[in-house]
């Protein structure tokens, strides 16, 4: 992809500043109950390794002690329910797996992956408002059994115990993330919203409809509880969602010539 299509691509979601505190969101109309919305917190710079995640749902939210002072780089843009849903029927999500979202938002996926799947699932996000949030909705969800939420930086989380890993970050954060997604056991399936892995083929590609808070030129227009949900704020929109398992096929580099096995 060229880097003015990337930008396009990538406009609607991605915002730098030198901190991100998103307003909590509304109950959206295509909300799980006990859940509001998903969206992606990473870190511009990642922070020294915490201790090994566990799989273990009782475990309480990371503290994040070693990660206060990193900003985020990207906006909470809430995930439609019926994208939800998709990316955990492609994953092929079951009771005998354990889900890892990175940038969990307000929880929504391991609360879904939890409550219709009987899955377990823990999620991790850098801003605490998101934290406070998706403990709140595991809560209502009454899945404290099978779910936590850790205030961790993505890029220290170790990814090993998961066999699903969900994602709504960024091209260049996925790619980023290859090295640790590496460490997951063979079979580990990896998701990804409207994202791909640049360097990795994806094992399916889909492509799905579903409202969005969106303004009129096309970009994300959520802004928290101060914002009315009615329809009136929702479009329909085009969504990506890609699936890898591992072990990754990597491709060959798109410019490479006869010897790289030719351009893709």
């Amino acid at each position: 992809m060229s880097r003015a299509r990337l930008a396009v691509a990538i406009a609607p979601y991605l915002f730098f500043f030198a901190s991100c505190t998103p307003a909590p969101s509304p109950s959206s109309p295509d909300a799980p109950v006990g859940s509001t919305s998903a969206a992606s917190s990473v870190a511009t710079i990642a922070s020294a390794p915490s201790a090994a995640s566990s799989a273990s749902a009782a475990a309480p939210a990371d503290a994040g002690a070693g990660d206060a002072g990193v900003s985020l780089d990207i906006i909470y843009v809430p995930t439609p329910q019926k994208v939800v849903d998709k990316m955990l029927e492609v994953a092929k999500v079951t009771r005998n797996d354990v889900v890892y979202d990175l940038g969990c938002g307000d929880g929504r996926i391991v609360v879904t992956a939890a409550k219709s799947l009987g899955a377990h699932g823990i999620g991790f996000d850098l801003d605490p408002d998101r934290v406070t949030e998706a403990l709140a909705n595991v809560q209502r969800a009454g899945v404290q059994a099978a779910v936590s939420i850790r205030r961790e930086n993505v890029f220290s989380v170790d990814l090993s115990p998961a066999s699903v890993v969900t994602l709504y970050l960024l091209p260049e954060i996925n790619v980023r993330l290859i090295p640790q997604l590496e460490k997951l056991k063979p079979g580990s399936r990896i998701v990804s919203h409207d994202f791909d892995m640049a360097g990795v083929t994806p094992d399916g590609h889909w492509k799905i409809t579903a409202p969005e808070f969106v303004n009129d030129e096309g970009y994300s227009a959520y802004k928290g509880g101060a914002v009315p949900e009615d329809k009136k704020n929702y479009k329909e929109r085009a969504h990506d969602i890609y699936l890898w398992t591992i072990p990754l096929k990597k491709s060959a580099p798109r410019d490479a010539g006869a010897d790289g096995g030719g351009k893709k």
